[in-house]
């Protein structure tokens, strides 16, 4: 997860006005999926996160196994939506780039394991047994089970990407892609808009829109540069508040709505905590309608469990500031809407905790449907609620339930227009993905850390196990060992960066050379340059008065930048007022500086200010809420930018190195 960290940040803020694609944290509930394969090569879309014992991941060595069948060779498009491109002759295999590949010889120099993970595009290659069978011939079932999560596609526009949906039925092309503006009975051939992989002769072929979807099955799609919205689900778009954190997450109540007993009408009303779901059929005319069902996966209503967070459709009482139960059969299925062209629906629905003791978080599984010309469409819907009388650290590991590096997602939905008369912060037609990484450590402190390596101690001993740690100063990592290990046997460490945030460069006195010392004591007076202070190098530099990068300026930068607060549910953790993120006028990625144009050698100093309060916690290891950010000299006024967070500990060491 490398990238480069001198990414203006002008251009940052100025893609909040662009379409910016997420990746959602997966909620911890399970589901189950199987992909019938055929010998020859497989283009599968994976619903599901297989996961070990632990909750890690698993890699594609591990994952892609099956009895009475070998499969041999596996590719994974990098990014989260793949446009790369495929062919089937064996010595050019994915040589556009763009692809991770695994082979099961390890003399071939490929991958050594690829991450498998849910909502995701898989080439598949079942091999032949000397010629016993042809490509094609059907292999077998590969069953799979792993975490899934409320999936929210993000397509990259103008470009091929292979994709694939959750399927019922035999569903019709024109049916699911309705409205998209993607046209499938275009012209066939190479430029056709949708293809599918034909295993037989391992090449792409054109569908049509009267051709059936395939569960499991992955597609190429061209993307329009008008495609409604960011990817495609369906031609029903489906909404609520926290969507960006992957479940329907209640919180931690008791809930503030006032609804009838839904036991006993003459009873005291309880109290509920509610969220509002929206439909809205993005086809503009036809007279086709589209029904929309909820239903309950897990746990089945036999299980205890089932009562323990129980799920209701709320309405609203005429006439009375009351709400009731609606009469829904989750378990068989609940049809919650029914939308004619270019309608509009909500729908209320609420929770009650029935738990007391054991973790104070419950997982319930529900899937949307969404009918169509065949079948219907559907994604996950993991339903979350937390008993705010319980301790999450109930069943939290023996370390803090907060120490360890976090990897966030920040989406922002608002911002401060300068275009409008006071400067209001506004909603903004389309999102910005933020990537964040916090550490916390023993002590609760937390750091922002922008940058990091994952490694581990080296040991000499195979009876000596190794220690992982989080590796932040660059000149210590040869003291360590990586801890992935490619095909030819080096170990790499796995290195975690952003460009979203970058730290201040670092002006102590402690860090100045001898001249620059000398420069500062005699420009403030002083006659021992030990006695220099960080505030006297400060007014020394008066870096907004200068036009020029002073020859002594060191290129020295913070690793690592302490937060105020605590991470955790119902606290806030932010920059303190008196230590803002601050780009000096010649910091290495102040946007108003220009490396090659002798004007623009120097910027503005620019500060950003931001705080994350935490709301839920979908699981111990999931965090969400709110995120707010200022940034004073971008503008003539500040800016002031609000969206959601996601935060994920990837890793539980509580040291940085």
């Amino acid at each position: 997860m490398s990238s480069s960290f001198r990414r203006p940040l002008v251009v940052l803020l100025l893609q909040v006005f662009l379409v910016a694609w997420w990746a959602g944290p997966a909620a911890a509930v399970e589901a189950d999926q199987n992909l019938k394969l055929t010998y020859g090569w497989n283009a599968v879309w994976l619903e599901v996160e297989p996961q070990d014992a632990s909750g890690g991941s698993l890699t594609c060595d591990q994952v892609f196994r099956a009895d009475g069948f070998r499969i041999d060779r596996v590719a994974s498009p990098v990014g989260r939506i793949g446009t790369a491109e495929f062919t089937s002759d064996p010595e050019s295999l994915f040589n556009q780039g763009g692809w991770d590949v695994w082979a099961s010889d390890p003399a071939s120099g490929e991958t050594a394991s690829i991450a498998v993970r849910a909502n995701h595009a898989y080439l598949v290659h079942v091999a032949t047994l000397d010629g016993a069978v042809q490509d094609g011939a059907a292999a077998g079932t590969l069953s799979l089970r792993g975490k899934v999560a409320w999936d929210r596609p993000a397509w990259i526009q103008g470009s091929f990407n292979l994709v694939g949906f959750g399927i019922q039925g035999v569903p019709t092309f024109s049916s699911l892609l309705a409205a998209s503006g993607i046209v499938v009975d275009g012209p066939l051939g190479a430029a056709a808009n949708v293809q599918r992989l034909n295993a037989a002769t391992g090449a792409w072929e054109a569908v049509k829109g009267a051709d059936r979807l395939e569960s499991g099955q992955a597609y190429w799609i061209n993307v329009p540069y008008t495609l409604s919205g960011q990817g495609w689900a369906g031609p029903v778009e489906i909404g609520f508040s926290g969507a960006v954190s992957g479940s329907l997450a209640f919180g931690s109540g008791p809930g503030s709505l006032e609804v009838v007993n839904p036991t006993d009408a003459s009873a005291a009303p309880v109290l509920m905590s509610s969220r509002e779901l929206t439909f809205s059929n993005l086809e503009k005319t036809g007279p086709a309608q589209h029904q929309v069902t909820l239903s309950r996966l897990a746990p089945a209503a036999a299980d205890p469990a089932a009562n323990e967070l129980p799920f209701f459709a709320l309405e609203a009482v005429p006439a009375a500031l009351q709400w009731r139960v609606q009469a829904a059969d989750f378990t068989l299925g609940w049809q919650a809407a029914s939308l004619a062209a270019g309608a509009s629906q909500s729908v209320t629905v609420g929770v009650l905790r029935n738990w007391t003791t054991g973790s104070y978080l419950r997982e319930h599984l529900y899937r949307v449907s969404v009918s169509l010309e065949g079948g219907s469409t559907y994604r996950y819907l993991p339903v979350t609620a937390t008993q705010a009388n319980l301790p999450a650290e109930a069943d939290a590991s023996p370390t803090s339930p907060t120490t360890g590096l976090w990897s966030g997602q920040i989406v922002l939905n608002s911002v401060t227009s300068l275009a409008t008369a006071g400067a209001p912060i506004q909603k903004t037609p389309s999102h910005l993905a933020l990537q964040i990484y916090l550490h916390v450590d023993a002590a609760g402190q937390a750091r922002l850390v922008p940058r990091s390596v994952l490694m581990q101690t080296k040991t000499t001993s195979p009876e000596v196990d190794s220690s992982p740690v989080l590796v932040i100063d660059e000149t210590r990592i040869p003291y360590y060992e990586g801890i992935q290990q490619r095909a030819d046997g080096t170990k790499v460490g796995l290195r975690l960066e952003t460009v979203s945030f970058d730290l201040p460069r670092d002006m102590s006195a402690a860090h100045l050379s001898a001249s620059l010392r000398n420069s500062v004591a005699k420009a403030q007076g002083l006659v021992d340059p030990a006695a220099v202070s960080d505030a006297d190098v400060t007014a020394y530099f008066s870096l907004d008065s200068r036009t020029s990068r002073p020859p002594d300026l060191p290129e020295l930068y913070y690793l690592s930048w302490p937060l105020e607060g605590q991470l955790g549910v119902g606290k806030t953790l932010g920059t303190s007022s008196a230590a803002p993120l601050t780009l000096d006028p010649f910091h290495r990625t102040n946007p108003f500086r220009h490396a090659f144009h002798p004007q623009h050698g120097v910027g503005y100093s620019i500060s950003r200010r931001f705080s994350l309060t935490v709301e839920a916690s979908p699981n111990p290891t999931i965090l969400t809420g709110t995120y707010q950010e200022t940034t004073f000299g971008l503008a003539r006024q500040d800016l002031v930018a609000k969206g959601t967070l996601s935060l994920r500990r990837v890793s539980p060491v509580a040291t940085l190195k």
